[in-house]
């Protein structure tokens, strides 16, 4: 029931929690970072693998395109953003987020287990590993799930989802010459 601070311990804290301030998150899209897992093997942050847990890769192509979605990216490597939040998804959305833009990893590749899991909560076992799944189904759920999670209302720029997502269409017509 208490805390052992010990400087060895550093790096499984890395790896476990990752911290970013707002300059780091701020320089992801201009300044390359390179790291290296304990097996020596070379990674980029933000471009790590995700475990495939039994007909889950469904999920993982969609957690790989969002991770790469800059205001949404940005917004989740900062959890005092949804600190207040007490969706299980968004938190582990967030945590796993984290951990795919660390350069603390030990390999490079992480579990989204945790946040499986947290899927197949919420989503009542619609979206559950074992299953297989429609990715463009589930991130629109994905989506809306973590819209709501957030607060998020019909209200335009009420969460960063609807702010990343939410579009606008320019029509301009010409006249014929």
């Amino acid at each position: 029931g208490y805390e052992v601070v010990d400087s060895s311990l550093r790096d499984i804290q890395n790896m476990l929690n990752p911290v970013f301030t707002g300059d780091q998150v701020s320089t992801l899209d201009t300044v390359p970072v390179y790291a290296r897992g304990v097996d020596g093997s070379d990674y980029m942050p933000g471009l790590i693998g995700l475990n495939n847990i039994k007909n889950t890769d469904f999920v993982n192509v969609i957690i790989q395109a969002l991770v790469r979605v800059p205001p949404l990216r940005d917004f989740f490597l900062l959890p005092g953003n949804y600190a207040h939040v007490r969706s299980a998804l968004v938190q582990e959305f967030g945590a796993l987020m984290r951990k795919m833009w660390s350069p603390y990893n030990f390999k490079g590749q992480v579990s989204p287990h945790e946040l499986l899991q947290a899927i197949a909560h919420e989503a009542q076992n619609r979206f559950k590993i074992g299953t297989q799944s429609d990715p463009m189904d589930f991130l629109a759920w994905l989506l809306n799930a973590l819209h709501s999670g957030l607060g998020g209302t019909r209200k335009p720029g009420s969460s960063v989802i609807h702010k990343a997502f939410q579009g606008e269409v320019e029509i301009k017509t010409f006249k014929a010459a």
